[in-house]
């Protein structure tokens, strides 16, 4: 019997279409998309179901990334073109975000040193600073292994530059830009007291837009401990729990304000796929770099859905491909589709996130799981949290907890049960039992959402605020924002 998934008769998105599936004797129900199998066959949802999927459309990575960096640079956002901005007698200070041993890094400080030696300026006046900024990464005195030998490729120009690796527990490298927000902004003496600052960052999709950038890269990147723990306090994430529409979020104000004390002049961004291959570059004033990266990510990851929300999401937490992550990797996609700006997922509902993998054996996905672990249920997960400077699996582990007193989040898949029981998930052994254990809070025909590869993809209603459901006749009087 071949059952057909009805359409609202509100406008489906171009990215979202309704599935129908197939069933045969003694099995469940193979998802399919237009007669082809989408997925393989633990994806078996109950029949009654009103069913769409969404997924972002995959974005060609630049042909020619070193020509696209040369027109960036010379055609700058707001801003003069590099090589305006500096003389021979300039002191320039390039911060990356993280060691240039990747595609785009490397092409854009390739591009940006072309440019500095055009503009006369020896190769000793120019520092590349590199920023620390990952938990798990040490900090060392000297650059990371390899640099060196990865700017001598690049050529004798770069060879003779000087690379500093920062640490932020050295005060006798910390100048300081005061006060803001409750945040001491010391900065590495180097970025404050540049003639010409130049930051260099990458952002990959699906990654927060809001905690990245160039001035992210200054003010936390390059910033004294004490900075790097105040911005890493509870009060920055519980201004992206709650929204304001009106105001910049407050680690955004905060890491712009550090940014323009320090001089940030110039900045020259990229964002990057999964697999770290260019998708779009951007150079010019830093504000300006950062919000044209910001809105390139949402139209590459915002997908058109058919109603405003829906009694169960089933999304995979995943960026690419078809392999599902972790119970690590479920916590984030659960916090990407729970806590959006525009959640689609009603308040209450169900959200369903298949595994493929066990667990994960880093540190911050240690410190996620101890930090679910040590409390007995979310609700204690905050108030243990609250009001600390957390690690980055301890504050995936702290709005993932803000989700769960949102939506019942359920974990299909091959995962050690014990361990999503203590972090508070409720478990299944596949996507069917999931889905009929949903069925007992949202009933028999609840409206369901397939979001494929949901670390890197947003669903976004865009249609009218009054509609018809012609699957079972009910009105929406308003959408059910979360």
């Amino acid at each position: 019997m071949r059952v057909a998934i009805v359409e609202s008769s509100s406008a489906i998105g171009a990215n979202c279409r309704p599935i129908g599936y197939n069933r045969r004797p003694g099995q469940g129900a193979d998802v399919y998309e237009e007669g082809r199998r989408f997925f393989i066959s633990s994806y078996s949802l109950p029949t009654g179901w009103q069913i769409e999927q969404t997924d972002a459309v995959a974005a060609p990575p630049l042909a020619a990334v070193d020509a696209e960096v040369e027109i960036r640079l010379s055609t700058p956002l707001n801003s003069l073109p590099l090589a305006d901005l500096c003389s021979a007698n300039t002191n320039v200070v390039i911060v990356c975000d993280r060691a240039p041993m990747d595609e785009a890094r490397l092409a854009i400080l390739r591009g940006v040193l072309s440019h500095l030696e055009r503009a006369g300026i020896a190769p000793q006046r120019v520092t590349l600073l590199i920023a620390a900024m990952d938990d798990e990464t040490p900090n060392y005195a000297e650059p990371p292994h390899g640099v060196h030998a990865t700017l001598d490729r690049l050529g004798d120009y770069a060879s003779r530059i000087h690379v500093v690796q920062h640490d932020p527990e050295d005060v006798r490298e910390l100048d300081n830009m005061g006060n803001f927000e409750g945040v001491p902004l010391t900065i590495n003496y180097r970025a404050a007291e540049a003639d010409l600052l130049i930051a260099i960052y990458a952002m990959q999709l699906g990654d927060d837009a809001y905690c990245a950038g160039s001035c992210t890269t200054i003010t936390l990147g390059v910033a004294g401990a004490p900075a790097r723990r105040e911005l890493r306090t509870t009060r920055f994430y519980d201004d992206c729990i709650e929204p304001s529409e009106l105001d910049l979020p407050l680690f955004q104000r905060v890491v712009r304000e550090g940014a323009r004390r320090a001089g940030l002049m110039f900045a020259i961004g990229a964002l990057v796929d999964a697999n770290n291959h260019p998708l779009a570059i951007y150079a010019g004033a830093p504000i300006n770099v950062d919000d044209a990266l910001a809105n390139a990510a949402r139209a590459l990851q915002e997908c058109d859905v058919g109603a405003p929300s829906y009694d169960v999401v089933l999304a995979e937490p995943s960026r690419s491909g078809r392999t599902s992550g972790s119970l690590f990797d479920a916590g984030l996609a659960a916090i990407h589709i729970s806590l959006g700006r525009n959640p689609i997922l009603m308040r209450g509902g169900s959200l369903i996130l298949p595994i493929g993998r066990r667990d994960d054996d880093g540190a911050s996905a240690r410190a996620f799981y101890d930090a679910l672990t040590n409390a007995p249920s979310p609700e204690s997960v905050i108030r243990q949290l609250q009001g600390r400077s957390l690690q980055a699996g301890e504050a995936r582990a702290y709005l993932l907890a803000h989700a769960m007193q949102r939506h019942r989040l359920i974990v299909a898949g091959p995962q050690r049960e014990c361990l999503a029981r203590d972090i508070h998930f409720l478990s299944s052994s596949s996507v069917r039992e999931a889905a009929e254990l949903a069925e007992n809070f949202t009933g028999k025909h609840p409206r369901a959402l397939i979001v494929r590869h949901a670390l890197s993809t947003t669903p976004v209603f865009r249609g009218a605020l009054f509609t018809r459901d012609s699957f079972d006749g009910r009105e929406f009087a308003a959408p059910r924002w979360n």
